[in-house]
C-alpha cells in the first residue's frame, strides 16, 4: 500500500476514534494573541537547536510549525493535538527536509526536527501539571549526555497520522501556549490567568544490556511522593 494512502488510513481511523470517544469535541484550535492579551508567563523552558547537517531544515520547519501553535488557549477540560493544530508537515504546505529518526536510524525526511518541538511542549506540561493523553517516545537514544538537550524521557515524537502528542487541561484556569525562535534556541513558554504550581520532574534511568529505560515521576509541591507517569524503553544505537 502506498505511503500516502496508508497516513490516510490512519488519519481516518484516529479521527473515528476521536468521534467514537468524544475527544473531537474537547479538542482546540488555534488561538490568537488577543485572546491571551495581558495573561503572565507562568513557567518558560529554553533549549538548544543543537549541531547538525539538518539545522536549517529543522530551523525552518520550526518556525513553520510554530505559526499555528503560537498563543493557543487551552481552556479547563479541552484537549491539545500537537498534529490537528500543525497539520501535514509537507513540502505543499512550506516544509522542507530535515533530520527524522526512522527505523532507528537518522535520515532527511519532510518536517524533519519538529519532534525537538513536540519534546518541548510535552515537557512544559509535565512541569505544569497537565494531563498527557498521548505521548511516544523515541525508539533509540541517539544523544550522549554531552550533545542532550533534553532530559532522557522528556522526549515526545510525532510522526503524522500515526503518533501524536496529545494534552489535557486539568487545571482550574485556561492556559496558552507561546513560542520564540533564535538562531540556535528555541523557547517555550505557558502562559495563565492565574498563579500556576511548577512540578518536580525526575527522569531515573535504569541501564539493561540491550536498552535504557527511563521512568518518570512528577511532584506536586507540598505533596509527600511523587507520582509514577510510566516507564520509556531506548534502544541502544549501533555507533
Amino acid at each position: 500500500m502506498p505511503a500516502p494512502v496508508r497516513v490516510r488510513l490512519a488519519l481516518t481511523r484516529r479521527a473515528l476514534r476521536d468521534v467514537r470517544t468524544g475527544a473531537r469535541w474537547s479538542l482546540v484550535g488555534p488561538g490568537s494573541a488577543a485572546e491571551v492579551e495581558g495573561w503572565p508567563e507562568r513557567l518558560s523552558m529554553t533549549q538548544s537547536l543543537g549541531r547538525s547537517a539538518y539545522l536549517e531544515g529543522k530551523r525552518h520547519n520550526l518556525s513553520r510549525a510554530l505559526c499555528p501553535l503560537q498563543d493557543v488557549r487551552l481552556p479547563p477540560g479541552r484537549l491539545f493535538s500537537f498534529w490537528r493544530l500543525v497539520g501535514s508537515p509537507s513540502r505543499g504546505r512550506g516544509f522542507v527536509d530535515g533530520r527524522n529518526l526512522v527505523g532507528g536510524e537518522l535520515i532527511a525526511s519532510e518536517g524533519g526536527g519538529l519532534c525537538q518541538l513536540s519534546g518541548l511542549i510535552h515537557l512544559l506540561a509535565l512541569r505544569s501539571g497537565l494531563e498527557v493523553v498521548e505521548r511516544h517516545p523515541h525508539s533509540v537514544d541517539l544523544y550522549t549526555d554531552e550533545t542532550r538537550f533534553a532530559p532522557l524521557g522528556s522526549d515526545a515524537t510525532v510522526v503524522y497520522g500515526y503518533k501524536d502528542l496529545r494534552l489535557r487541561n486539568v487545571l482550574p484556569f485556561p492556559v496558552a501556549l507561546r513560542f520564540h525562535l533564535e538562531a540556535d534556541w528555541l523557547t517555550g513558554s505557558l502562559r495563565a490567568p492565574a498563579a500556576m504550581e511548577t512540578f518536580d520532574v525526575a527522569f531515573i534511568t535504569r541501564d539493561e544490556p540491550e536498552a535504557r529505560y527511563v521512568t518518570t515521576w512528577r511532584q506536586r509541591p507540598g505533596a509527600s511522593a511523587p507520582d509514577l507517569l510510566g516507564t520509556s524503553r531506548y534502544a541502544r544505537p549501533h555507533r
